[in-house]
């Protein structure tokens, strides 16, 4: 073979090197796009529906907010947390700061309570009063310490139920009506809680009671946006009601350990059972809600992320 026909060949095989990388890349440019932004650093999902089955990273930044305050101070690592699932995200749900497993369904104990003031203000006369069933009484957990056959207010019960974290006052509230959980789940549905399902209205653990970080976060966004009573509940660090009568009195105390403690929490509520483990919701001063769930210690857990939002983001120019 002379070295003209070498050179011949040699093009030859150079061009269909050639044909079938443009090829390749052509055919897989989705893939490659579509693994460029697994990689990226913001991660933009279309709706909440989108995220189901997805596990996010710990850090997730929405849309273009990577230009604007706060910037993340790439300078400090990401937090670790003990808890199963840890949600930090602003008020208005366009800027999540902190992020694990917010779609996991599990047990969140007295968090369940928060969609039980939901069907309460939304069916409820709040000046109606109720006599306390023995049931209510026998039921697991004595906070609140409501009398058999006590008649107290429903606002009174609100109060009891979400400052105490009472299961005796949720479940006095509950048997009034005998389709309360039906609303509940009802409700859920309305606003679009794919990860979340009622079994009960205090959280005591029982099959078909779960929900999830992101979902718990809606559904407390919504009781203190659309109930400023209830938002005024769950600053309050101590009350005092009283039986209907003013004869029994209830002295209330919040059982939110941060409020009043960490100057950026404003309001909250808290949770736990054995199988549920420690649960808290907080919001803060600068318009974020953090959320623990599934926390050996749901106090201290919740104080590092607020303390590790404060430096891990530049909030000032």
């Amino acid at each position: 073979m002379t070295n003209d026909d070498k050179n011949f060949y040699l093009k030859i095989s150079l061009l269909i090197l050639a044909a079938f990388f443009v090829w390749f890349f052509g055919s897989h440019k989705e893939d490659f796009s579509a693994l460029k932004a697994e990689k990226s650093s913001e991660w933009q999902p279309k709706t909440p529906a989108a995220l189901t089955n997805f596990v996010p990273p710990t850090l997730v930044v929405f849309k273009d907010s990577e230009n604007t305050l706060p910037k993340r101070n790439w300078s400090m690592p990401f937090l670790e947390l003990e808890a199963q699932a840890a949600l930090a995200i602003k008020t208005d749900g366009n800027r999540v700061y902190y992020n694990k497993n917010i779609e996991m369904q599990r047990s969140v104990a007295s968090l369940t309570k928060l969609m039980t003031a939901i069907i309460v203000l939304e069916n409820y006369d709040l000046d109606e009063v109720i006599k306390i069933p023995l049931s209510a009484v026998r039921r697991e957990g004595a906070m609140g310490d409501l009398k058999p056959d006590e008649s107290i207010t429903v606002r009174s019960l609100l109060s009891i139920m979400l400052i105490d974290s009472s299961n005796d006052a949720a479940f006095a509230l509950a048997e009034r009506r005998a389709d309360f959980v039906s609303l509940m789940n009802k409700k859920a549905k309305e606003l679009g809680l794919a990860n979340t399902h009622f079994a009960n209205p205090d959280g005591l653990d029982k099959p078909g009671n779960y929900s999830s970080a992101l979902d718990i976060e809606k559904i407390f966004s919504y009781l203190i946006n659309t109930y400023p009573e209830a938002f005024e509940i769950l600053k309050t660090k101590n009350m005092v009601v009283y039986s209907a009568d003013g004869k029994t009195e209830h002295r209330l105390k919040n059982t939110n350990e941060l409020l009043g403690k960490v100057n950026e929490v404003v309001a909250g509520k808290t949770g736990y059972t054995d199988e549920a483990g420690g649960s808290l919701i907080l919001l803060t001063e600068n318009n974020i809600i953090t959320v623990v769930l599934g926390s050996p210690d749901r106090f201290s857990e919740s104080e590092k992320l607020i303390n590790w939002l404060r430096v891990a983001y530049i909030w000032e120019k």
